[in-house]
């Protein structure tokens, strides 16, 4: 049996007990407000940090939509500029952020800046274990990437510079390799097919090059092999010139007229083609050769105009939001 405190009766025992209970549970009562209390003030910070990250996210994907409203229609400039407010702030697939502004870039046209932005995103975009074809992040990147080094051909070849244009057409092809059908790639088949057109036009393009180097230079070298007979031939148009111009002296002086010229092959007054002395004329011939280049030059490019403008400006620029 519990024994009562002394100098109690039951019913004083019983108000007794009751206190104890009443002041356990208050105790119990404290002691889980403390804890919610600490808990609180630990998982605070916590809280916050994941607030701002939430509101971080939220403002990128605003950014990333806007951006993507633009590029839809056609403010190339503006999406690229949108794009690049993300470009250094996006830690979760830092490669994006790139991929979008040169991708941008490239649709305005501005080459040489999207193989900077692209080539930064290859570097950066996830990568296939050694020996196995790229997968389709690597093959956006790459594909997209080729396109700016072929605008940058286009470019030089607008400008006569064979060379260089070879150049960025072959650094096109080694972009895009593996990355088509035959290569492998990763991708859809859709990807794959814009891949491999581009590389049959690059290399298109790249042999129309070749072959206007080497005419070109074929064209130089029969310049040069054609000057000594030039010489030799006028040094005819002299004689002739000559003997012409005494027969016509004679004949003037038998008639007592002002005698008339006969056009013969070395008369340059006649003929237009030589210079005072009767000799032919080098820069007559030398810009009959540069037209003709030109010419030539002029219609590649038209050519090559007219095939972007029914391929629709090289089947590229896929966004990877």
């Amino acid at each position: 049996m519990t024994q009562l405190p002394p100098g109690r009766d039951g019913a004083g025992g019983r108000e007794f007990f009751a206190s104890i209970e009443a002041a356990r549970e208050a105790k119990a009562i404290a002691d889980a407000r403390a804890r919610r209390s600490r808990l609180l003030r630990w998982s605070a910070p916590v809280v916050a940090i994941l607030a701002l990250a939430a509101v971080f996210l939220f403002a990128i994907c605003i950014v990333v939509l806007v951006g993507e409203r633009s590029y839809a229609a056609q403010s190339y400039t503006s999406a690229a500029g949108q794009f690049g407010v993300v470009r250094s702030v996006n830690a979760v697939e830092t490669w994006k952020p790139h991929y979008n502004v040169g991708t941008a870039e490239y649709s305005s046209g501005r080459f040489f800046a999207a193989t900077q932005d692209l080539g930064v995103a290859l570097t950066l975009v996830p990568k296939a274990p050694e020996g196995e074809p790229p997968g389709r992040d690597e093959c956006l990147v790459r594909i997209n990437l080729s396109l700016s080094y072929e605008g940058l051909g286009d470019e030089a070849a607008r400008a006569t510079d064979a060379a260089m244009a070879i150049s960025y057409y072959q650094q096109a092809l080694d972009t895009v390799a593996g990355c088509g059908s035959g290569g492998g790639g990763g991708g859809s088949e859709q990807e794959q097919e814009a891949a491999d057109q581009a590389e049959e036009r690059q290399e298109e393009k790249q042999s129309e090059q070749q072959q206007e180097q080497q005419g070109g230079e074929g064209d130089s070298d029969g310049q040069g092999g054609q000057e000594p007979d030039e010489g030799e031939q006028g040094g005819e148009g002299d004689q002739q010139d000559g003997d012409t111009g005494e027969d016509e002296g004679d004949n003037g002086g038998q008639q007592g007229e002002e005698p008339t010229p006969t056009p013969t092959d070395g008369d340059g007054d006649q003929q237009g083609g030589e210079g005072e002395d009767g000799e032919p004329s080098e820069t007559s011939t030398t810009s009959e050769q540069q037209q003709e280049l030109e010419q030539r030059n002029q219609d590649a490019q038209e050519q090559r105009e007219r095939e972007q403008q029914e391929e629709g400006g090289g089947g590229g620029g896929q966004q990877g939001w």
